[in-house]
């Protein structure tokens, strides 16, 4: 039999252990209550908060050649929930625009792409907005996509002049030297690709002279969207939270565009404000927790102060 007996200055075996669960448990309470501060101070963080980013807004200049909107949509069969989209002037001095190019590291190993989230972009780009481009496949592709992952476009990309590669069911909108936007009903891309600087691939061009294809898709989910007035020079972008692409590209023909069509969109949708914005506070404003491959963006002036009389 053996004895209970504890040696001195030893202590028994199950209570050390019992020692060690309870001083775990609070480590770990301990973290979920910073951990649930943190949170709460991101979501009701001021003018920098998640929830500062989330509601309707009027047509406001937020830079030179930028404006920003956000409607609240009335809940339909074709979605509901905030609408947010930006139209940029082309013409304006100072725009320029971002397409993310091959990355050297994936190319040496078989592949075009390293996954990116949209606030790792806007910052070392220094992007006045962004949103996430086309549809791409990743490594592994069983797992969620994570940042750093090797990937493929889907369709095809343009980025200061050097072509990803040509996919046959692919829809290109794209800019020339002096960012005229061309966006054309058909596919795949061919001359247009000899004098593209910038361009981004996309699916279902039913936005088109200013009217909706009335065929168009009315089934709901998270959208991004692109769309032009060429004639004007004037691009949009939108990402919705819930909405048809029917809707959305409705939407932005309300708003004056006159060819458009869809960019990835699900969990990939996403849009963000880089620094220095007016009239909202910088950060991503929809998405942004999936890694994507491609991004789509634009950098432009700071607004001018006004002048005093």
């Amino acid at each position: 039999m053996r004895s209970s007996q504890v040696s001195a200055g030893v202590p028994h075996r199950s209570n050390a252990k019992e020692r060690d669960g309870r001083s775990l448990k609070k480590r770990n309470y301990r973290g979920c209550q910073l951990g649930i501060v943190a949170l709460l101070a991101i979501l009701v963080g001021g003018d920098t908060g998640w929830w500062a980013h989330r509601g309707p807004q009027p047509a406001t200049q937020i830079f030179e050649a930028i404006t920003y909107g956000c409607e609240r949509l009335e809940t339909t069969r074709e979605g509901g929930g905030l609408l947010h989209w930006v139209r940029i002037d082309l013409t304006a001095p100072g725009i320029e625009v971002y397409i993310t190019s091959l990355d050297p590291s994936a190319t040496a190993q078989g592949w075009q792409y390293r996954l990116r989230r949209i606030e790792d972009v806007m910052e070392k780009e220094r992007l006045s907005v962004a949103i996430n481009g086309a549809l791409f496949t990743w490594n592994p592709g069983w797992l969620p996509p994570m940042s750093g992952d090797l990937a493929n476009g889907v369709e095809t990309v343009v980025a200061n002049y050097v072509i990803s590669h040509v996919w046959e069911d692919t829809y290109l909108l794209w800019f020339d030297d002096h960012l005229t936007p061309h966006l054309r009903a058909s596919k795949p891309p061919g001359a247009e690709l000899a004098v593209a600087k910038w361009g981004i691939g996309g699916q279902a061009v039913w936005l088109r002279d200013g009217k909706v294809w009335p065929g168009a898709d009315d089934t709901t989910d998270a959208r991004t969207a692109v769309a032009i007035d060429q004639q004007r020079k004037l691009l949009f972008l939108a990402v919705a939270e819930s909405i048809s692409p029917r809707r959305l590209l409705q939407k932005l023909a309300d708003l004056g565009a006159k060819e458009g069509m869809l960019l990835d969109g699900g969990g990939s949708s996403s849009m963000a404000i880089g620094k220095h914005a007016e009239g909202i506070p910088p950060g991503v404003l929809y998405g942004g927790g999936r890694a994507v491959a491609t991004h789509f963006g634009i950098r432009a002036q700071r607004l001018r102060a006004p002048r005093k009389s």
